[in-house]
């Protein structure tokens, strides 16, 4: 899968903007907020449907206009993809696949893929769980369309057995009787494809961070969730939903636990080593995409050297020979010779040369 062009138009900083991609390394070369990182969130876009830093499509529109269009162009095994969205403030997104309007967002997944990394990453590894399940839902989703439509009901059905929790419902009992069962048979659908993620994950994770670190740490992945039958645990934590008024088990509340030599990474590791981390578990999702769709993945890299030694900068790019890559840097001289680089100034693109 290689993304040959994305343009932009009135897309945050970038009023009108062509990035004509090479098929390896491609940098984006520029200080702060000149419009690197919106580039890499408009490739985002046409992969997930979503910007990674807003849930709110208008404020991915320029200031100065009342809509924005992103299209990109993609080369794939099977053919070419051209994926264009629009935003407006006045009305609903509208996603086209090759000239043709889509109605419902599962259409998109899988189209494009990317695996994304920037700073905000390392709420992977030492913020809340709720970071990991994104994290989760997001890229079984991109692979998986079964598991996006399975998120989707299970999501409907806890926000639904919320809100019976929280009804002045006389009979809340025998409601619950009635939902509980569908609410546990789609949750046990969510956990067992996060489970087959996670460990195929795992084993990735371990030979990266392993190359990463020339093997001086050991990290561990797994997923951690409540052991036995759903529906069990869900009847014996009724009297807690009751007291509380809110759904206190499922894969909502489900997470990823990492370990560094047995050490919880989010209470022991160093803000380096998190990194490491998080980089370890990004990279480790280009195998499983190759796996499960015959195709890398796009990767993009935002601000990636920042907190690395030198050591693992190095490593680090020998790994993104593996699939094309968009990578921002205020300078960017490590393996130069085999990027494309391209100055990013006031939301404008100026290639600089093939090195």
């Amino acid at each position: 899968m290689i993304i040959e062009k994305v343009e932009l138009r009135n897309f945050r900083n970038h009023k009108d903007s062509v990035l004509e991609l090479s098929d390896g390394v491609n940098v984006l070369v520029g200080k702060n907020a000149q419009g690197k990182t919106n580039l890499l969130e408009a490739v985002f876009l046409t992969c997930v449907g979503r910007g990674w830093r807003t849930n709110k499509d208008k404020e991915m529109i320029n200031f100065d206009f009342d809509s924005a269009r992103v299209l990109t162009s993609v080369r794939r095994a099977f053919g070419r993809v051209a994926v264009e969205i629009n935003l407006s403030r006045t009305a609903k997104k509208t996603i086209k696949i090759n000239g043709i309007p889509i109605q419902r967002m599962g259409e998109l997944l899988g189209q494009v893929n990317c695996v994304f990394f920037s700073p905000d990453e390392l709420r992977l590894v030492k913020d809340a769980p709720a970071d990991r399940r994104r994290f989760l839902d997001i890229d079984i989703s991109q692979i998986d369309k079964a598991y996006f439509y399975g998120l989707l009901k299970y999501n409907k059905l806890l926000q639904q057995r919320n809100a019976l929790l929280k009804s002045k419902t006389e009979d809340i009992q025998r409601g619950l009787d009635i939902w509980d069962a569908e609410f546990a048979k789609a949750g046990e659908f969510i956990v067992a494809k996060r489970v087959e993620f996670v460990g195929k994950l795992g084993a990735g994770v371990v030979k990266i961070h392993n190359y990463l670190t020339c093997g001086k740490e050991q990290i561990n992945v797994s997923y951690e969730d409540i052991t036995g039958g759903l529906l069990a645990q869900v009847q014996a934590a009724r009297e807690k939903d009751l007291r509380l008024r809110t759904s206190t088990v499922g894969p909502h509340r489900d997470d990823i636990k990492i370990t560094i030599d047995g050490k919880d990474v989010r209470s022991f590791a160093s803000q380096g080593q998190q990194r490491t981390v998080a980089l370890s578990l990004k990279l480790a999702e280009l195998e499983i995409f190759k796996a499960l769709t015959g195709e890398m993945p796009v990767l993009l890299l935002d601000d990636v050297f920042s907190e690395l030694d030198a050591d693992r900068q190095a490593r680090l790019v020998k790994l993104l020979s593996k699939c094309q890559s968009i990578i921002t840097a205020v300078d960017f001289a490590e393996g130069g010779r085999d990027a494309k680089i391209f100055k990013i100034e006031d939301g404008s693109v100026a290639k600089w040369l093939r090195c």
